[in-house]
């Protein structure tokens, strides 16, 4: 949760990747990727900016492997997953 806010996490396109929404404006790439690297191997970590570089308050996680990503989303899912500043 963030900001009693439920974040929502489901896989992206890319076959290891999470798409993560509900994240306060103050989540920062780096932040991102520390949190979701508990999971395993973290390529990218982007919180999305609109055109005037405002986060939009959803991000996307690539990890290495697909096992990686499958684990985050259980565990995001089965229990509270906080990310703070």
């Amino acid at each position: 949760m963030i900001h009693n806010r439920p974040v929502r996490v489901r896989f992206a396109v890319h076959g290891a990747a999470l798409r993560v929404k509900e994240l306060s404006a103050t989540v920062s790439n780096e932040m991102l990727y520390h949190a979701f690297s508990a999971f395993g191997e973290v390529e990218r970590a982007v919180h999305i900016v609109d055109e005037k570089g405002r986060p939009t308050g959803e991000g996307i996680v690539e990890f290495e492997r697909k096992p990686s990503a499958n684990e985050a989303l259980h565990q995001i899912r089965d229990k509270v997953f906080l990310l703070t500043s």
